[in-house]
C-alpha cells in the first residue's frame, strides 16, 4: 500500500470496520456487488479504513494496492479519503480514464465520523448526527498497473483531488467575481450572459485578472494551484486587442488546458475587460465549462445565441412556426453551445444554414471556422451514420490536420436525426497553423465517404475506357474494406486495382514504389500486390537485403484475400540514401524485388547493389553466380564481405560487368577486342584507387574467373533457367589440386551445380550432393579418383554434382522431394549442354548465342552415381531432345544400356581382384573356403553379386545401415542358396535370412538395438572376448575380425590410417564405426564399394602386410562397362541415323552383346589386377625408380603428391632398408597416372593413323559387332581414343609402370614413339600369344609373375633397340615391315648363332624360371627374347646394307668375343641400379656396347666390300692386335674384380669407343 499520508496508519477498529461494510454494502449500485463476497467486503472495508486511518486534516487520503489473479484479469485496487465536496468521483473517474484504467468496481460512502487526537478514525456516526464531520471514502478496483504507473497514477490522483478542493473552497469569491463582471459590462446581452452562466449554467473552476504584461493577482479556484497562467502570452496580446478594437463582451474561448475537475474537457474561458476609462489595464478570465443544462438549452434562452436567432429569423423571413423557423431552432440547438457562442454573426449563419440543408437533404458535408482569437480551428464534419468509424474519424483528422498544419486537440461526436452524424474536431493553430480552403476539404470528404464503387469507377475511367472501368470496379471495388477506404481513397484504390488485376497468376507478384510530398529524403513507400497474402517473415528479409528498412506495414486483403492482398510498407534507405533516385528506377528494383519474392533470383545481401550501387539486376545475379563459385573453391571471404567490396568499389564493379559483356555477350563482336581492352585498363586503373587488401583480393579474383570463363549461356536463351560459365581452371588462381582441364559452374535460384573434367575425352557420373556449400570439394576428390578409374577406359576421368535448393522434406512428402530433385537434374543436365558443342553431319556445331572462346569441343559424357542412379533415362531424353550427337549413349545405363546390378559386372571386377590377392597366397577362391566379412546386404548390386561369385566362401558376419548378421560356420553351399534366394528377391535386408540355415550362436541383430549380446561362436569369429556389445562397437570389431576377406559392398567409410583424424576421411556419419588400419586382422580387403578404406588407410594396411589395391582398381568394370556401351552406341547411333540401322535392331544387338561385353570389361579388370603384381614384384629393388617416375610426374603436372597421398622421397626410399617397396595401392595410382600419361601422348601422336591399327580399334568391341558393323567400328568418332587407350593399358598392364618412362628418358624419344616401337616388338616376337599361353597355363603365381617380368625385362631390351634403329615417327606397319624379314631369319638360327656368354644369360634365366615352376616351354620361349637381343639392330643394319643377316650376325658376335665386349655388355645388364642416374649411366654403357659394334659394321659399306663383312672384321683385328690385347687386359682386370661396378664398365665402354671408332 502507499499512501500520500506520513501518519502511522493503524489497525481498524472491529466496530469501525463493520460500520464501513454496511456502508461499502448500502453503495453498491445493482450489479457492483457481482464477485464482491463477504471476504471481499470486509478485505475492502479494512482496507479503506486503514486508508482512513491515516488521512491528515484537510488533505486527502490515496492508498493503491495489488490484488492477486481474478477471474478475467490482474487487479488493483484504490482508496480516497477526502472532505466530502461536489466533483469528487467524476474528477476521479476522469483521472483514472486518463491514465487509460479501466474501473471495475467504484463504491462512494460519504459518512458522518469522528476523529481521535491523532487524526484516527474514532466512529462512525449516523447520517443526520448534529454537527458530525462529513467525509467521502471512496473504494475503486480496476485493472492493475505496474509499478511506475500506479505512481504516475497515484500523483495525478492527489493532483485532481487538489484542483477539487481548490475550486469547491473559492465557488462563492468566484462567483461573486463573475457577478462583479457582469455588473460592469456595458452590453446587454452580455451582461446576460454572464448573469445567465450565474444561474446554474456554468461550472466555476478558476479566475484571475492577467495585466498587460503577464503578471497576475486575485487568482481563485484553480488558479491558485498553476503558476502557468490560463491564456498563452500570444492569446494574451490577441485578447487585449480584440477589446480595444470594441468587439464584443464579453469573449468566449476555448483554453488548450484540460480540466481536472468535474470533466476531461477543455476549459472554456469567459474573458472581461477591466478598464480604467477607456483604456484596456486588464483581462478579468473566468475558467470553467458549460452545463449540460447549458449546452441542451434552446438558443431562446440563451443570451447571445437568442438575438442571433431573432436577427436570422428577421433576415431570411422564417415564421417561426414554419419549417424553416424551426428548422433554424433546431440547428442552433444541436450545435454545440460552448463553441457558437464564440462565433462572429456571419460564422454562426454559415453553420446553421448549413445545418438546415443538412437536415432537409442528409449528404456528407464539411464546414469550418476559426475561435475569435484565431487560436483554434473547429471542423464540423456531417458523416452518414454507417460511415462513422475509428478509422474513417483518424482519416478525417489527418486530412483536416495536413491542410491545416496543426494538431488536433480534441474531438467529440453527436448522432444527428436523418442517419447523419456530427463529428466535431478542434485544431491548434498557434504554432503555424493555418486555415484550409473548406471548399477544397469538402470535395476530399466526399470523395472520401461518397459511394465507393462510383468513385473507384471515376478514377479508373482517368486511364481506361468507360466499360472497362465499370467493369473492373465491379469486380474490385467492393472488396476493399473501410480501413482502407478511409485512408487510401478512390484513386489510389485505382491504381492497386490496375496492378491486382495484371497478376498472371498464383505465384505471379507486382510491386509498386512512390513517395509521399511529406516523406523524408531517405524514406519510400512499396505495395506488394499478389493472389495469395506472403507472410512478413518472408518479404521483410528480403527488403532488408535490398537496403531497406522496414517502418511500417498494412495489409488490405480485397474481399477478404479471395480478389488478392494489397501489402503497404513504409521503407527507410540508410541515413543519407537518395529514396527518389531509387523511385526513378522503380521499373528495375520492383521488377527484382518480385524476382526474389517468387523465387526466381535469390534473397541475399547482393540485391542490395541493384539499390545503393545501381547495378542492373542481371550484374547482380552475374555477381553472385560468381561468388557462389567461389565459395565453392574455398574462398575465404563471405557475402557480406564480397558485397560491400562490390558496394564501395562501384567504378570497379561496372568495369567487371562491362568486361563480361565485352567477353560473351554475342551481340555487337565487331568492336568486342577494343571493349575487352578498355574495361581492363578501367578495372586496371581503378585497382589501383583500392586501398583494403581483401576488397583488391576480391575484385582481382572476380577478374580472374571472368578471363578465364571461355563459355557462358549468359546472353542466350538457356539463361532463364539456369546459368552456364565453362571455365578454364588453370586461370584461377588460388584453386584447390588436382586442376581440372575444365569446369563447368551452373547457378540458379534453384539448384546449383559443377561440372569438372580432367581432360577433352572425359566422362564420370553425376551426384545428387547433400553438401551444399562444399559440393565441388566433393566433386573434386571423385574426379580425381574417377581420373584414375578411368585409365582403363578411353575417356579420363570427369565427375559433376548438383544441389538442389528448394527440396521438400522427405519426410513430409518423399515424392515431392523426389520430383524437385529430379528436376534440379534436369536444370542441371540442360545448362551444361547449353555451353556445349554438338556434332550434326560430321561437323562441330557451337551452342547458339555463345561466344566460343575455346576450340572444339563436343565429348560430353555423363553417367549415374549416388542420388542419381536411376536418372540415365532423364539425362538421354534431354540428350534426344535436343538431337545431341551422343543420343542416348549420353547416359550409360538407361533402358537401353546394359544394367550392371543384372550383369554383376562391378563386383565381378573387384572379385577378379580378390581371385588374384588369394592366387598369390596359393588360394583358389573358387573352391578353397576362405573366411568373410563385410558390409552391405544381399539387396545391394555389389555385395549381392560379390558374395555369390564362389559357392566356397563362409560369410561370417555382414552389416548395413539396418541390420548385423552371423553366421559362426556356415555351409558354403547351403548359405551360398540363402543369399542367392535373398538376392532375387525385390527387396530385403538381412532379416529376410532364413534363421534356421544360420549356425549355432549366430543370428542377425538391428542396429537399433542398445547391447547385442554375444555368443561364445561370435566372440571366436570376432577375436573377442566382451559378452555384449552396443552395436557400433560390434561393427567395428567385425571390421577388425581375424578374418581371410573384407568385402566393401555398402556405402561408408570405415577405415582409415592411424595418422588421420575422421575430419581428415570426411564421412562423420560413421566416425564411431570407424577403425585404424593398423588394426585390421583380414589378409585381404576386396573394395567393391567405393570409398571403403582411405588410400592412407590402404597404404598402412599395406605395410602391415595386408594385400588390397583401391577401388579405383577393383571396381572399375562400371566404369567399363558404360564406356563399352557409349562407344558401341557411338557408333551404331551413326548407322541408326544415316538410316542403316534402326533402334530397334540396335537395341536387339546391344542386348545380345551383354555377355561379350562382359568378357571384355573382366579382361581389362584381370588384367590391370596383373599389371599392379608385375609392378610390385620389383620389390624394394625399384624404389628409386618409382621414386624417380613420381618426380617425373610431378614435373608434367599430371601427379600432385599429396593429393595423391604418396609420401616424401626420404619416407619412401626408406623403407629399402626394410626390404619393402612401393605398396600396391601407392603403386595402383602410379599404374593410373602412367596409362593415362601413355593415352595422352598416343592421342597426340599419329599411331592412330596406321592402317595396322585398324585391327587394335576392332579388338576393342564384341566379336559380333565386328562381324555386323565393322564399317561403323573403322568410322568411329573416338577412333584416335580408343586405340590409344586400349595400347596405353596394354603397355603398362604387360611392361609395368617403370620400363615405358625409363626407355622414354634413357632414349630420349616421345612416349608415342615408345609406342610404336612396343607394337613393333611385340608383333615381330608374337609377344601376345606368349602371354595368352602364361595366362591360360597352370602353374604357380610366382612362377607367372616371373615369367610376366622377364619378358618385360626382354621388351625392354627389344623396344630399345627398335627405338635406335628406326626413324622417329615410325609406325608400327612402317617399322614391323622394315624389320620382320631380318628378324625372322635370325630367330629362326638363333641357336647357332648366340654367344657363349649370351648362352649363359639366357640359361640363367631360364633356370631361374624352371625353378619357381614355371612351364618348360613357356620358359624356353621367354628366354628366346634373350636369345635375340640385339637382333634388330643387326636386322635393320642388314637392311640398310644390304647383307646377309646370318654373315653380319656371326661378325658381330665374333667382333664382340675377341674384343671382350659381349661380357661388357652382359655385366650392365646383370646390374640392378641403386638411383636414376646410375640407371642411365648402365644403360648408356649397354646402348654403347651395341651400337659401336654396329656402327663398326656399318663403315665396312664404306671401306670393303659389305658382303665381305667377316673379313672386315677379321683384317682389322689383326691389324689392331696389340690396342685389342690391351683392351682385353682391361676387361679381364674387370672381370676379375669381386664385384664390378659402374665406374669400371663405363671406363671400359669409353675405351671400346676409341678403340672400334679409329
Amino acid at each position: 500500500m502507499t499512501t500520500l499520508a506520513d501518519a502511522k496508519t493503524k489497525e481498524v477498529d472491529t466496530g469501525i470496520r463493520e460500520a464501513l461494510e454496511a456502508a461499502l454494502a448500502r453503495g453498491a449500485l445493482p450489479g457492483e456487488r457481482e464477485g464482491f463476497d463477504e471476504a471481499a467486503l470486509t478485505a475492502a472495508a479494512l482496507f479503506v479504513g486503514r486508508t482512513a486511518n491515516g488521512r491528515l486534516a484537510g488533505q486527502p487520503a490515496i492508498a493503491i494496492e495489488t490484488l492477486g489473479e481474478g477471474a478475467n484479469g490482474r487487479f488493483m485496487r484504490v482508496a480516497l479519503i477526502n472532505d466530502d465536496m461536489p466533483f469528487l468521483v467524476d474528477s476521479i473517474a476522469n483521472a483514472l480514464a486518463a491514465s487509460d484504467i479501466t474501473i471495475h468496481r467504484l463504491l462512494h460512502p460519504v459518512l458522518s465520523i469522528t476523529r481521535d487526537g491523532d487524526g484516527a478514525l474514532a466512529a462512525i456516526l449516523d447520517d443526520d448526527a448534529p454537527g458530525a464531520r462529513r467525509e467521502s471514502m471512496i473504494y475503486i478496483e480496476a485493472d492493475r498497473a505496474d509499478a511506475k504507473a500506479r505512481r504516475a497514477l497515484e500523483k495525478a490522483l492527489a493532483e485532481t483531488l487538489a484542483d477539487v478542493r481548490a475550486a469547491v473552497t473559492d465557488w462563492a469569491p468566484m462567483q461573486a467575481a463573475m457577478q462583479a463582471d457582469a455588473d460592469a459590462v456595458p452590453d446587454e446581452e452580455g451582461a446576460a450572459l454572464l448573469r445567465w452562466f450565474l444561474a446554474r449554467h456554468f461550472t466555476l473552476t478558476g479566475h484571475e485578472v492577467i495585466h498587460r504584461d503577464g503578471s497576475s493577482n486575485a487568482p481563485l479556484g484553480i488558479c491558485t494551484r498553476h503558476d502557468k497562467p490560463l491564456i498563452a502570452p500570444a492569446s494574451l496580446d490577441a485578447a487585449f486587442a480584440w477589446f480595444e478594437e470594441g468587439k464584443r463582451n464579453p469573449l468566449v474561448i476555448k483554453s488548450n488546458r484540460l480540466s481536472r475537475v468535474h470533466r476531461l474537457v477543455l476549459l472554456d474561458l469567459v474573458i472581461v475587460p477591466v478598464r480604467e476609462g477607456k483604456e484596456v489595464k486588464a483581462l478579468s478570465i473566468h475558467a470553467g465549462m458549460w452545463t449540460s443544462s447549458g449546452l441542451t438549452a434552446t438558443p431562446d434562452k440563451v443570451p447571445v445565441l437568442r438575438s442571433a436567432l431573432s436577427a436570422l429569423m428577421d433576415k431570411f423571413d422564417f415564421d417561426p412556426q414554419g419549417h424553416a423557423g424551426k428548422t433554424l431552432v433546431h440547428a442552433l440547438t444541436t450545435l454545440p453551445h460552448d463553441i457558437l457562442i464564440g462565433f462572429d454573426r456571419d460564422t454562426l449563419e454559415r453553420l446553421a444554414l448549413t445545418f438546415m440543408s443538412l437536415t432537409d437533404r442528409p449528404r456528407p458535408k464539411l464546414a469550418l471556422a476559426s475561435s475569435p482569437l484565431a487560436r483554434h480551428l473547429y471542423a464540423f464534419v456531417w458523416l452518414p451514420r454507417d460511415e462513422v468509424s475509428t478509422a474513417r474519424r483518424f482519416s478525417v483528422q489527418e486530412m483536416l490536420s495536413m491542410a491545416a498544419n496543426a494538431p488536433v486537440l480534441s474531438w467529440s461526436i453527436a448522432l444527428e436525426e436523418g442517419g447523419l452524424a456530427l463529428l466535431r474536431i478542434t485544431l491548434d493553430l498557434r504554432e503555424g497553423g493555418i486555415i484550409p480552403d473548406d471548399v477544397l476539404l469538402d470535395r476530399q470528404l466526399k470523395q472520401m465517404v461518397r459511394g465507393w464503387a462510383p468513385a473507384v469507377e471515376e478514377a479508373l475511367a482517368k486511364t481506361e475506357d468507360a466499360g472497362r472501368a465499370a467493369a473492373l470496379a465491379q469486380r474490385y471495388a467492393g472488396g476493399f474494406p473501410m480501413v482502407y477506404r478511409n485512408g487510401a481513397g478512390p484513386d489510389e484504390a485505382a491504381i492497386d486495382i490496375r496492378l491486382i488485376h495484371g497478376l498472371s497468376g498464383a505465384g505471379d507478384k507486382s510491386i509498386r514504389i512512390y513517395r509521399n510530398p511529406e516523406d523524408c529524403a531517405e524514406r519510400l513507400r512499396l505495395k506488394l500486390y499478389s493472389l495469395h497474402g506472403i507472410a512478413l517473415s518472408e518479404v521483410v528479409p528480403a527488403f532488408e537485403n535490398f537496403g531497406f528498412r522496414v517502418i511500417e506495414e498494412m495489409t488490405t486483403a480485397l474481399d477478404g484475400g479471395r480478389l488478392g492482398n494489397v501489402q503497404r510498407f513504409v521503407l527507410e534507405l540508410p541515413a543519407g540514401g537518395d529514396a527518389q533516385a531509387v523511385v526513378d528506377r522503380a521499373t528495375i528494383v520492383t521488377e527484382a524485388i518480385a524476382q526474389v519474392l517468387e523465387g526466381r533470383a535469390e534473397n541475399d545481401r547482393f540485391n542490395e547493389l541493384i539499390v545503393t550501387a545501381a547495378l542492373a539486376p542481371r550484374s547482380v545475379v552475374l555477381f553472385r553466380a560468381l561468388f557462389r563459385y567461389l565459395r565453392q573453391t574455398g574462398m575465404a571471404y563471405g557475402m557480406a564481405t564480397f558485397a560491400e567490396t562490390l558496394r564501395r568499389a562501384q567504378g570497379v564493379t561496372a568495369s567487371l560487368a562491362s568486361l563480361f559483356q565485352a567477353l560473351h555477350d554475342p551481340v555487337g563482336r565487331e568492336d568486342a577486342e577494343e571493349r575487352i581492352a578498355a574495361a581492363q585498363a578501367d578495372i586496371d586503373a581503378g585497382l589501383e584507387a583500392v586501398t583494403a587488401i581483401d576488397e583488391d583480393r576480391v575484385l582481382r579474383l572476380l577478374r580472374a574467373v571472368i578471363n578465364a570463363t571461355l563459355r557462358t549461356n549468359f546472353y542466350s536463351d538457356a539463361a532463364v533457367e539456369a546459368l552456364a560459365f565453362k571455365l578454364d581452371s588453370a586461370q584461377i588462381p588460388g584453386l584447390p589440386a588436382p586442376l581440372p582441364w575444365r569446369e563447368i559452374w551452373v547457378y540458379s535460384p534453384r539448384v546449383e551445380g559443377i561440372h569438372l573434367r580432367a581432360g577433352p575425352v572425359a566422362r564420370g557420373g553425376l551426384r545428387w550432393s547433400d553438401r551444399r556449400d562444399d559440393f565441388r570439394t566433393e566433386i573434386l576428390g571423385l574426379m580425381k579418383a574417377q581420373r584414375v578409374k578411368n585409365a582403363v577406359i578411353v575417356p579420363t576421368g570427369a565427375k559433376g554434382g548438383f544441389y538442389p535448393k528448394h527440396l521438400p522434406n522427405p519426410q513430409v512428402d518423399r515424392d515431392a522431394w523426389l520430383a524437385e530433385g529430379t528436376e534440379s537434374y534436369r536444370i542441371f543436365i540442360r545448362a551444361l549442354l547449353s555451353v556445349t558443342d554438338n556434332i550434326v553431319n560430321d561437323h562441330v556445331r557451337h551452342p547458339a548465342k555463345v561466344v566460343v572462346r575455346d576450340g572444339d569441343d563436343p565429348y560430353f559424357v555423363v553417367a549415374a552415381d549416388k542420388g542419381t542412379a536411376t536418372f540415365s533415362d532423364v539425362a538421354n531424353a534431354i540428350a534426344l531432345d535436343r538431337k545431341f550427337w551422343l543420343g542416348d549413349a549420353f547416359a550409360s545405363g538407361g533402358s537401353n544400356g546394359y544394367d550392371h546390378k543384372a550383369m554383376g559386372i562391378t563386383a565381378r571386377g573387384a572379385w577378379l581382384s580378390v581371385q588374384r590377392h588369394f592366387a598369390e597366397m596359393g588360394v583358389d577362391v573358387q573352391s578353397e573356403s576362405v573366411t568373410v566379412v563385410g558390409c552391405g546386404d544381399m539387396s545391394g548390386d555389389v555385395f549381392g553379386n560379390g558374395m555369390l561369385l564362389s559357392k566356397a566362401i563362409k560369410l561370417v558376419a555382414a552389416f548395413d545401415h539396418r541390420h548385423i548378421f552371423f553366421d559362426p560356420t556356415p555351409d558354403p553351399a547351403k548359405s551360398w542358396e540363402e543369399r542367392n534366394r535373398m538376392f532375387q528377391l525385390p527387396r530385403s535386408s538381412w532379416e529376410d535370412y532364413d534363421k534356421a540355415l544360420i549356425s549355432p550362436g549366430g543370428g542377425v541383430f538391428s542396429r537399433a538395438l542398445k547391447r547385442i549380446p554375444l555368443t561364445p561362436e561370435i566372440q571366436q569369429i570376432l577375436g573377442v572376448t566382451e559378452t555384449e556389445m552396443e552395436p557400433g562397437a560390434l561393427i567395428s570389431a567385425i571390421l577388425k575380425a581375424p578374418a581371410d576377406l573384407l568385402w566393401f559392398g555398402g556405402i561408408g567409410t570405415y577405415v582409415k590410417s592411424a595418422a588421420q583424424s575422421h575430419g581428415d576421411v570426411g564421412d562423420p556419419a560413421n566416425d564411431r564405426l570407424r577403425v585404424n588400419a593398423e588394426q585390421l586382422r583380414v589378409k585381404v580387403v576386396g573394395e567393391g564399394a567405393n570409398l571403403g578404406i582411405t588410400q592412407a588407410g590402404r597404404i598402412a594396411f599395406s605395410l602391415h602386410g595386408g594385400r588390397i589395391n583401391t577401388d579405383f582398381i577393383d571396381n572399375s568394370a562400371g566404369v567399363d562397362c558404360s564406356d563399352n556401351e557409349v562407344n558401341i552406341k557411338i557408333a551404331l547411333n551413326k548407322e541408326m541415323a544415316e538410316g542403316r540401322l534402326s533402334f530397334d535392331a540396335r537395341n536387339s544387338l546391344l542386348e545380345s552383346m551383354t555377355n561379350a561385353v562382359g568378357d571384355l570389361v573382366l579382361e581389362d579388370n584381370r588384367l590391370q589386377a596383373l599389371g599392379l603384381s608385375i609392378a610390385e614384384s620389383g620389390g624394394a629393388a625399384d624404389l628409386a625408380s618409382y621414386v624417380r617416375l613420381i618426380e617425373t610426374f610431378e614435373e608434367s603436372g599430371r601427379l600432385d603428391r599429396a593429393v595423391e597421398g604418396l609420401a616424401a622421397n626420404d619416407q619412401l626410399l626408406r623403407r629399402g632398408q626394410d626390404g619393402q617397396g612401393f605398396t600396391r595401392p601407392e603403386l595402383a595410382v602410379l599404374l593410373s597416372t602412367a596409362k593415362l600419361a601413355l593415352q595422352d601422348a598416343i592421342e597426340h601422336g599419329e599411331l592412330a593413323t596406321d592402317p595396322s591399327m585398324g585391327a587394335e580399334l576392332m579388338a576393342a568391341f564384341p566379336a559380333a559387332m565386328q562381324d555386323k558393323e565393322a564399317d561403323a567400328i573403322a568410322a568411329h568418332a573416338l577412333r584416335k581414343e580408343i586405340i590409344a587407350t586400349k595400347v596405353a593399358n596394354r603397355i603398362i598392364n604387360r611392361l609395368g609402370i617403370i620400363h615405358p618412362f625409363e626407355l622414354a628418358e634413357e632414349e630420349g624419344c616421345s612416349l608415342a614413339d615408345l609406342a610404336s616401337a612396343f607394337l613393333i616388338a611385340e608383333r615381330l616376337y608374337d609377344i601376345r600369344a606368349l602371354w595368352a599361353d602364361i595366362d591360360a597355363a597352370h602353374m604357380s603365381e610366382d612362377a607367372r609373375l616371373a615369367l610376366f617380368g622377364d619378358i618385360a625385362n626382354g621388351m625392354r631390351a627389344q623396344i630399345a633397340d627398335i627405338l635406335r634403329s628406326v626413324p622417329a615417327g615410325t609406325l608400327p606397319a612402317a617399322g614391323h615391315d622394315l624389320l620382320s624379314k631380318g628378324v625372322g631369319t635370325l630367330a629362326e638360327q638363333v641357336d647357332d648363332l648366340l654367344t657363349s656368354e649370351a648362352q649363359r644369360r639366357v640359361n640363367a634365366v631360364t633356370d631361374r624360371l624352371l625353378g619357381l615352376g614355371a612351364p618348360e616351354a613357356l620358359a624356353h620361349r621367354a628366354a628366346g627374347l634373350f636369345k635375340l637381343d640385339g637382333a634388330v639392330g643387326i636386322a635393320a643394319l642388314a637392311g640398310r646394307m644390304g647383307v646377309d643377316e646370318v654373315d653380319l650376325t656371326r661378325a658381330f658376335t665374333h667382333l664382340g668375343e675377341a674384343v671382350g665386349i659381349d661380357w661388357v655388355q652382359s655385366a650392365a645388364a646383370r646390374m640392378e641400379p641403386t638411383d636414376p642416374w646410375e640407371r642411365l649411366l648402365i644403360s648408356g654403357v649397354a646402348r654403347d656396347m651395341q651400337q659401336v659394334r654396329l656402327d663398326f659394321l656399318a663403315q665396312c659399306t664404306a671401306n670393303c666390300d659389305a658382303s665381305d663383312v667377316a673379313a672386315h672384321v677379321e683384317k682389322w683385328l689383326q691389324k689392331k692386335g696389340d690396342r685389342v690385347r690391351q683392351f682385353r687386359t682391361l676387361v679381364q682386370r674387370a672381370k676379375a674384380a669381386a664385384s664390378p661396378n659402374v665406374a669400371m664398365l663405363a671406363e671400359i665402354a669409353g675405351q671400346a669407343r676409341g678403340l672400334l671408332g679409329r
